[in-house]
């Protein structure tokens, strides 16, 4: 039975009844301020859930479970099969002796798991700038650490270069950002990236510590060591295998609130001279239609997309004038293109539409 309690109109100030939708003496709509309201704490539980379970923890530590030079992860196109074998063996060997090994920094080599994420500090170095508009302070060099980042669960992780900080004998120094390799990636599971973080650092420095804090949402750090010039020797192995279920160009997907159809996939060249893809990369540019089937608007964006070249994740481009962004009413539609800049050697390209950013349900499009 709905409660009689006595309230002010916020409207005219007049007593009425709490559960009376409008007042009675001057028409104004009584509503419930909106932290009271079913659909804003609905909200505000998931908000919770996902920043619990951002990442799918298995624990709080991180731990290293082996190094490159002992690691099956190492690239095996290059060794025989008694090589492989003996790589296996030192691996697993190599993964069990450290499987509880927690570090207060971990080094260029270390393998480590953090929840359902296998981070593996790949090399670190000086890095030299060829603009002359962005030169290092006197004093002062850029250096770069170079990580690869692996999904290895069953939900989308996120990586970002904004994620980590960097300290020179306990002073806190300046990212820089004028490299185009630098580390950002949506991983769907499965995928995988890798990519370099930079500093502007004293030349001097006895000592430079890297943090990294997997989960805004938790006070969690992990440290790495600037060690110089040092590379491991790793590079991330290809997945040429497709996904089961991706739509070839033509193709539709449908669901009940919505329709997708893939009506084109091209490779482009753009005609802007300051947005030109890397050397052995091409714009590859995919053209989709989507109609809202639902009874709410519904918001569409090329931000909802990320691209994979055999299972590695491959940088958006939004400089196209017909970029996919649109709000679409119930039974509206909207068209427009998402674009990456893939290698030329990939075997399989595919595309993703996360549909559902609490499910991480994706809709794949074969690119290649």
């Amino acid at each position: 039975m709905a409660s009689n309690k006595l309230i002010s109109c916020k409207h005219c100030g007049a007593q009425i009844s709490r559960s009376a939708k409008t007042c009675p003496k001057c028409g104004g709509k009584n509503k419930k301020p909106i932290f009271f309201r079913p659909w804003f704490i609905v909200l505000l539980i998931l908000v919770v859930v996902a920043a619990i379970g951002t990442s799918g923890r298995k624990g709080e530590e991180t731990q290293k479970i082996g190094t490159v030079n002992t690691s099956t992860d190492q690239p095996s196109a290059e060794k025989t099969p008694d090589q492989k074998e003996s790589a296996k063996e030192q691996g697993d060997a190599g993964e069990e002796k450290a499987a509880e090994e927690v570090k207060s920094a971990y080094e260029v080599g270390d393998i480590l798991l953090d929840g359902n994420v296998r981070i593996i500090y790949a090399a670190s170095g000086e890095f030299r700038s060829d603009n002359q508009f962005l030169q290092p302070k006197d004093g002062h060099h850029y250096i770069f650490l170079e990580f690869a980042f692996i999904n290895e669960g069953k939900r989308d992780e996120s990586v970002s270069a904004y994620s980590f900080k960097a300290y020179a004998n306990g002073y806190n120094v300046d990212m820089f950002y004028g490299a185009d390799d630098m580390l950002s990636a949506t991983l769907s599971p499965g995928r995988s990236t890798m990519g370099r973080i930079y500093f502007e650092v004293p030349i001097d420095a006895e000592e430079v510590e890297i943090e990294y804090t997997p989960n805004a949402f938790r006070n969690r750090k992990i440290n790495f060591l600037y060690a110089g010039e040092k590379d491991s020797g790793y590079s991330l192995e290809a997945n040429s295998t497709r996904s089961d279920g991706a739509l070839s160009v033509g193709e539709q997907y449908e669901d009940k609130n919505l329709r997708i159809t893939y009506l084109s996939c091209e490779d482009y060249e753009s005609d802007n001279m300051f947005v030109k893809p890397k050397e052995g990369y091409h714009f590859v540019s995919l053209m989709l239609e989507f109609e809202n089937l639902g009874s709410s608007d519904r918001s569409i964006s090329s931000f909802s997309f990320d691209c994979y070249a055999d299972g590695m994740a491959c940088d958006p481009n939004h400089y196209r004038d017909d970029d996919l962004s649109a709000t679409i009413s119930a039974g509206r539609k909207a068209k427009g293109t998402v674009s990456f800049e893939v290698p030329d050697t990939a075997e399989v390209i595919e595309a993703e539409f996360n549909s559902n950013v609490w499910t991480s349900k994706r809709i794949v499009f074969t690119v290649k």
